[in-house]
């Protein structure tokens, strides 16, 4: 809330209504995309349920949806959120595993995958935090 108040607030510090309508208007389409996706999700998975689809392809339409959410939200200048693309790339990653009835577990893979990326963003030079 603070946030919307600085950013919502003219030069001299008194409300900018204008600014105020926009950032309402922003929320109120985020909030939408998100109903909209989680909506999508359900009526999928029960869909893939009924149809017995397979893991694989039921995994693979939750990566369709999700990404297609945050692409959406882009294209209409909706704020993406970079976790639900991991999450996203991540049901891909594992509905092709499944499909293609990949004899290694995926766990493994994950793990360490997770593991390198957080010892890179740690450790990489001009990321560093400061003792308080």
């Amino acid at each position: 809330m603070s946030d919307m108040r600085s950013w919502c607030c003219g030069p001299d510090g008194r409300p900018d209504f204008e600014k105020m309508k926009v950032f309402m208007d922003r929320h109120d389409r985020r909030s939408r995309f998100d109903t909209a996706g989680w909506a999508l999700f359900f009526i999928w998975v029960g869909i893939a349920w009924l149809a017995d689809v397979g893991m694989g392809v039921a995994l693979l339409g939750v990566a369709t949806i999700t990404l297609g959410m945050q692409a959406l939200r882009k294209i209409y200048g909706v704020h993406v959120e970079g976790f639900w693309i991991l999450v996203g790339i991540g049901f891909a990653i594992a509905g092709f595993w499944q499909w293609f009835d990949i004899a290694l577990p995926l766990a493994p893979f994950v793990l360490i995958a997770a593991g390198v990326a957080l010892l890179i963003w740690r450790v990489r030079p001009g990321n560093q935090h400061r003792a308080s």
